[in-house]
């Protein structure tokens, strides 16, 4: 009997044994075979058949920077191409007549502080803001932790599209890459230059932006002249300027975008200088201190709302005692203006009591038939403005130029 009861036991082992091995899920998440890499960054670069990048490189003092940081931190090396270096201008003989400190600026641009693929990029929609080696000692970046500012590293937006690679939203090589221990080696066909020029300085100097820089300088103008700085304002270089100050919003640098009408899309809708923008203003009463209450009254200027959505509807923001909402990023590049991304994309937070409703991203995106961006307010029933020329890049974020102006919903004029 207990022959037969041990030989029960085993049979039901076996069977349950069997059932566990032929029904076991597969493991998730188990190690990919990978190959074995062996090669570094350095050897990836003296390997490359790129002569003018490995004369810049050479020449420089990046072998001495990179091995300082740590030879296995991760990294991403953009490589122009000989090429790219040509078009550039940056010839052997340039190259050996440039001094190390400059190659090194040049290189650090092109040196991300970590690895990245053509894979991880493509799982993205949007494109990667990843930092490089390159410091401004001069600008701070608004802290997060640190109250006297975080280091501003310049910044690449990376994004791949099937085998296209783009940089600050221009395509810029493929997505081929050499592998190595302790990083990739990225070829581009383009030298890349790092922005000089904060917004409010490009948009100044473009010259075809006269009417919007000097009907919100106006009535910038006109706001402290009214109200004799007693009442807070968006002021129109907030956030697209420098600042002396610790108090202003624009002592940090922000990483922020701008839809800048020319002034042939004031043209366009009717306003052909800038006594005419100031004759909509004039349509309701203007801002004025009280000096019974001290307080300022007005309804505010009509232009501020005619061009809140070309600063992404910012005008809008909800505040209360605590103030307004922090603000998030909106440093997009032309290649992320697109409904799929950015709709139901939060501008701002809900601030310190958590209580203040939301700014979502206001504007509805589009492409015409030649393939450019178009923008609009949501509900808007005006003509749609095209992207005539995007990514123009700053210290702050791209410029995209347009051919209309974008009212909000409903604003007539």
């Amino acid at each position: 009997m207990n022959i037969k009861l041990l030989a029960l036991c085993l049979l039901i082992i076996s069977l349950a044994s069997c059932r566990k091995e032929e029904f076991q899920p597969e493991v998730e998440g188990a190690p990919i075979p990978t190959q074995d890499i062996k090669i570094t960054l350095k050897e990836a670069i003296t390997a490359s058949t790129n002569t003018l990048f490995k004369a810049a490189w050479n020449r420089s003092n990046m072998n001495k920077i990179i091995a300082e940081r740590g030879n296995n931190s991760p990294l991403t090396i953009l490589m122009p191409t000989d090429a790219a270096f040509i078009t550039d201008g940056l010839t052997l003989d340039v190259i050996n007549r440039t001094t190390p400190a400059l190659l090194d600026s040049i290189l650090l641009y092109h040196t991300l502080a970590q690895a990245t693929t053509p894979q991880a990029l493509a799982n993205r929609d949007d494109n990667a803001a990843m930092y490089t080696l390159l410091e401004n000692l001069f600008l701070k970046t608004r802290p997060f932790e640190n109250y006297s500012g975080d280091k501003y590293f310049y910044r690449q937006y990376l994004k791949v599209k099937g085998n296209d690679l783009f940089i600050n939203g221009h395509k810029s090589g493929v997505a081929t890459i050499t592998s190595a221990k302790n990083g990739t080696l990225w070829p581009i066909d383009k030298v890349l230059h790092k922005p000089t020029k904060t917004i409010l300085q490009a948009l100044q100097e473009d010259g075809r932006f006269t009417m919007y820089v000097g009907i919100m300088t106006q009535v910038d103008m006109m706001w402290d002249e009214a109200t004799f700085g007693v009442a807070y304002r968006h002021y129109f270089t907030d956030g697209i300027n420098l600042s002396d100050s610790p108090q202003s919003p624009s002592y940090f640098i922000n990483f922020t975008s701008v839809f800048a009408p020319t002034d042939d899309a004031f043209r366009a809708a009717g306003f052909n200088s800038i006594d005419d923008l100031m004759a909509l203003n004039n349509r309701n009463p203007l801002p004025y201190l009280d000096w019974d209450t001290f307080e300022v009254v007005g309804t505010g200027y009509a232009t501020d709302t005619l061009l809140t959505m070309h600063r992404w509807g910012r005008l809008f923001k909800k505040s209360d005692n605590f103030g307004e909402g922090g603000d998030n990023p909106d440093a997009f590049y032309s290649n992320d203006l697109n409904n799929k991304l950015l709709a139901g994309y939060a501008l701002t937070t809900t601030g310190y009591t958590g209580t203040l409703p939301i700014l979502y991203v206001p504007l509805d995106f589009g492409t015409d038939n030649t393939g450019k961006v178009t923008v609009k307010a949501i509900g808007s029933n005006k003509p749609a403005a095209t992207v005539i020329e995007a990514d123009i890049n700053t210290l702050m974020g791209p410029i995209h130029v347009v051919n209309r102006l974008i009212p909000p919903k409903d604003f007539k004029y």
